[in-house]
């Protein structure tokens, strides 16, 4: 199944809000996920991909965000964001207070990520944290450059903070700062 979502524009009145049902073999049952999207001109497509959901964000402007909510069910094994953006200078995962926070480098596309706390200062995590996120790009390109002209960026949200048993979180992403 699959529901397309798009913020901004002719239809922002009456696509600001919607939601998708899915199943995947690991969870065994229905379960309903709310997705709101802001930004102006941002589409989200989801679907399932065997037992992951899969999240398309185009984002015209190259800024957005979305809060997604389980309505129903639990949150799957996997979900895997794909935005298709240029560049990534920033991409939040927020959660009752807490950011994990990734950044590509424009220059050599080397990836640093980080953990905030609600008040509290940024501080580096590696990759053998368990709230580190997969980043990378993907591209038919052998070495894709950024700003990218195809490809996306593929972010897989932590398994940790998938199985943490929260009913929602947000995203937020900026392609480059203006």
């Amino acid at each position: 199944m699959a529901c397309i979502l798009t913020a901004g524009g002719a239809a922002e009145s009456i696509a600001r809000k919607a939601s998708v049902r899915f199943s995947t073999a690991a969870q065994g049952g229905e379960s309903k996920l709310k997705v709101k999207a802001e930004g102006k001109g941002n589409q989200l497509t989801m679907k399932t991909e065997g037992d992951a959901v899969i999240v398309d964000a185009r984002s015209r402007s190259g800024i957005g965000w979305a809060t997604m909510e389980m309505v129903s069910g639990k949150l799957p094994e996997k979900i895997v964001l794909r935005l298709h953006t240029k560049g990534l200078e920033e991409f939040r995962l927020l959660r009752d207070g807490l950011e994990t926070i990734a950044r590509v480098s424009s220059g050599d596309g080397a990836v640093t990520q980080s953990l905030r706390s609600r008040g509290g200062d940024e501080r580096l995590i590696t990759s053998a944290s368990p709230r580190w996120m997969d980043v990378r790009i993907v591209s038919d390109r052998a070495a894709p450059r950024i700003p990218l002209e195809q490809g996306h960026f593929e972010i897989t949200l932590p398994k940790d903070f998938l199985r943490e048993g929260g009913r929602s979180f947000s995203i937020q992403w900026i392609d480059f700062y203006r």
